[in-house]
């Protein structure tokens, strides 16, 4: 196989601002900065516009993008074979559930904290439910509740110490088309990326490869079509009459006969599923018991063993889901732009990556997808980096930061954090630690000890939209720092991407972070560009 060439790429624009076709001539480019005849665009990926006019003939060129979760490989040649353009994409997706989940939990602590305090209004003024039944109210409280039923719900709702607003279940209405928040950005940042390669290319073809996965089929190869409409839980009312049938009404751990509760293997709140090959069926003493599974690493970490099934987690399902909107959404761009639209399957690539010996990553698959088809002879010039861009939030809104936890000082030293242990906390809990407390001191000194404990509540920490003020910065922009030193006469000039914000009251300490541990005074800087998937960097492609 002949050896491959790399090359600078530099992309140019015409005087108006459409692109031509790339150069390497990087000492003609010299000159036509030198002689003002030409400006800097873009300094990653390196782009000049021409100050005179060119003729707008161009060749074709072929554009490939190698789907994907969390990076989009993209890469673009001409009609020779000759690979022009290599970009990665890195988004955000896998975080965009976490901050919907995060924003639920805010609202639902928000809510039930008012209705708490309308519950206490009503026992105070002696206007809470007299007539119903009898039940208890967090954990100890004894109260009275009622039963109601809503049109629409498939329960009924039960309503203690006061009755709350009537439950809403038919006012929640979805467009047709409508996809799930993680899908719809990643279409959105397939077309982002193909966008951002139009801009300095003259895109005349684009190729999609098309992702289908089949899930069923790699966990049974030998798998009937008659079985995919079977799955484990078929047959079954519910996950829980499942568990009892396999586990044979058994607790997993010590197999005394009674099941109590389900329990995830791998914790919701690590990403573990609700499917079955995730739950074990517990009862109480290994569940909660002091040797249990929330009690004692040792009994957690035995669990995948005893439940003896891979609990495989296909994070790319989503892909799936969202290749039919996405080709709708491509097929759509591309008749606006005049843009021939094709569609490849994943061994197309693979067959095209063999016959031109090109290496597996993810830019190089789109360089390869670009190729598909088409029969070209050979690819001899390859450029000599890789562009990388990174998709980050755009213009948040939320207006809670952060909810910090109740802690409890014995004179200026922390001693517990919340009354009882959260999930992943390190440090102790009260419980804990006057259960400690208990073991060396007697029962009236643990009563005084208790009452000399300073306490700092629980509150949240909000951000600067709370009182409605405006940043001039957003996460993601580009920025421009400049800092004029009267005294040694020079300037202090940097470009970065802005990471983080820190916007206090006062506006001359409000800072612009990068770099993860960097950071400028606001005042300082400006934005050169806005947008929410920059490029952050490039790296050299090494040929293997």
């Amino acid at each position: 196989m002949k050896q491959k060439k790399q090359k600078v790429m530099v992309y140019i624009l015409n005087k108006k601002g459409k692109p031509l076709m790339p150069t390497t001539r990087c000492g003609h480019v010299r000159k036509l900065l030198d002689s003002k005849k030409a400006v800097v665009v873009s300094s990653n990926p390196f782009t000049i516009r021409l100050k005179y006019d060119t003729p707008n003939g161009v060749q074709d060129v072929f554009a490939g993008i190698d789907s994907g979760r969390e990076n989009i490989g993209s890469g673009a040649s001409n009609e020779d074979g000759d690979c022009l353009y290599l970009g990665e994409l890195k988004t955000s997706n896998k975080s965009i559930k976490m901050k919907i989940t995060e924003r639920a939990g805010f609202r639902k602590e928000r809510r039930r904290h008012d209705r708490q305090n309308k519950q206490r209004k009503a026992r105070k003024d002696h206007t809470e439910i007299q007539n119903g039944n009898a039940d208890i109210c967090r954990t100890t409280i004894s109260c009275k509740s009622v039963q109601i039923s809503y049109p629409a719900a498939e329960k009924s709702v039960t309503h203690k110490i006061i009755r709350g607003k009537e439950g809403k279940f038919a006012n929640r209405h979805r467009d047709e088309g409508w996809i799930t928040p993680s899908a719809r950005q990643l279409v959105q940042m397939h077309m982002n990326d193909l966008k951002s390669m139009c801009k300095i290319l003259p895109i005349s073809h684009v190729t999609l490869e098309r992702v289908a996965f089949d899930f069923q089929k790699l966990e049974n190869e030998n798998i009937k079509a008659w079985e995919y409409g079977k799955g484990k839980l078929y047959g079954y009312d519910s996950p829980e009459e499942y568990i009892h049938d396999v586990q044979g009404g058994k607790c997993l751990i010590c197999g005394k006969p009674h099941i109590d509760y389900l329990h995830h293997i791998i914790p919701r709140s690590k990403g573990g599923s609700n499917k079955v090959s995730n739950l074990a069926g517990l009862c109480y003493d290994c569940h909660y018991g002091p040797m249990g599974v929330h009690n004692c690493q040792n009994t957690q970490d035995r669990l995948p063993e005893l439940k003896n099934e891979a609990n495989k987690q296909y994070k790319v399902s989503l892909l799936n889901s969202v290749m039919p909107v996405l080709i709708e959404e491509m097929d759509k761009f591309c008749k606006a732009n005049s843009i021939i639209f094709s569609i490849c399957e994943g061994h197309d690539t693979a067959k095209v990556r063999d016959i031109y010996d090109l290496q597996k990553d993810h830019c190089v698959d789109g360089f390869a997808i670009s190729l598909v088809g088409r029969n070209v002879k050979s690819v001899d010039v390859m450029p000599d980096r890789i562009h990388q861009k990174q998709r980050y939030k755009k213009k948040s809104k939320n207006i809670i930061k952060k909810r910090n936890c109740r802690e409890y000082y014995d004179g200026k030293k922390l001693v517990a954090v919340n009354r009882h242990k959260g999930t992943d906390q390190k440090a102790d809990s009260l419980e804990e630690y006057m259960n400690t407390y208990a073991e060396t001191h007697t029962a009236d000194e643990c009563k005084k000890h208790f009452e000399s404990l300073t306490v700092k509540p629980a509150r949240r920490t909000y951000t600067f939209h709370k009182e409605g003020r405006i940043c001039p910065f957003h996460i993601g922009d580009k920025v421009r720092y400049e800092k004029k030193n009267k005294i040694k006469g020079n300037t202090k000039v940097e470009t970065f991407i802005c990471e983080g914000i820190r916007f206090p009251k006062d506006e001359n300490k409000a800072k612009v972070e990068h770099n993860k541990t960097k950071s400028k005074k606001m005042k300082f800087c400006r934005v050169l560009e806005p947008g929410c998937t920059p490029y952050i960097d490039y790296r050299k492609l090494v040929l293997i």
